[in-house]
């Protein structure tokens, strides 16, 4: 545990692109706690703002073929997460930085966006509750930190339908076996009749 908390203690002067790695560390404790969106104790539903990566393209970090730099909208409303909401509310530092975390919702799938479905063994990145830093020149852009994972079936609302791209982008997105319990929490909480999601049709399958 000692060293733990020794490697965890690492200067956060840095210029705010060389920035966005340091978030991996601090971002460490909803890692931990949550790897998927359906994953432990359960959905909570949160009010503040947020960062949206449902179809954000992302690029893996220099030096760490385990994490990405994920671009990310930023938004306001009704959001999911699963770990308390009291601990993704955003702060803002003394130099103005604004951290914010990525969470979930219907925002991009109400706007037209469609879930595409991708096989196991094609990278995609998990931006679940990870910290993430609002960019000082376009409030709404956020870069956030997200797991790079290789397994399990997944989708994303990034892509534009095409599924080549499966192989060769690493787009945020989430298990396959998480959409659907995720949307059923948030259709409920917020009163709907319906969820938005639609699905991708099945042309150009690659799985």
């Amino acid at each position: 545990m000692r060293h733990f908390i020794q490697t965890i203690c690492i200067p956060y002067i840095l210029p705010f692109i060389a920035a966005a790695a340091i978030l991996v560390v601090a971002s460490s404790y909803h890692k931990m706690e949550n790897s998927t969106l359906g994953s432990n104790a359960g959905f909570q539903l949160c009010h503040h703002q947020y960062a949206l990566c449902t179809s954000a393209k992302c690029v893996p970090q220099p030096g760490n073929p385990t994490q990405a730099i994920c671009t990310c909208s930023v938004e306001k409303g009704p959001n999911v997460a699963t770990v308390p909401c009291d601990t993704l509310k955003p702060t803002t530092d003394s130099f103005g930085i604004r951290t914010i975390f990525s969470t979930f919702s219907f925002e991009e799938f109400e706007n037209g966006k469609k879930v595409m479905h991708c096989p196991d063994g094609t990278p995609w990145t998990n931006c679940l509750n990870m910290q993430c830093t609002v960019d000082p020149s376009n409030p709404h852009k956020a870069l956030c930190i997200c797991q790079i994972m290789r397994t399990g079936r997944w989708f994303t609302a990034g892509g534009h339908c095409d599924r080549s791209t499966c192989a060769t982008h690493y787009w945020s997105g989430a298990l396959d076996q998480d959409l659907k319990p995720s949307s059923a929490f948030l259709v409920k909480a917020l009163g709907l009749k319906k969820s938005p999601i639609k699905t991708c049709p099945h042309h150009h399958k690659c799985d």
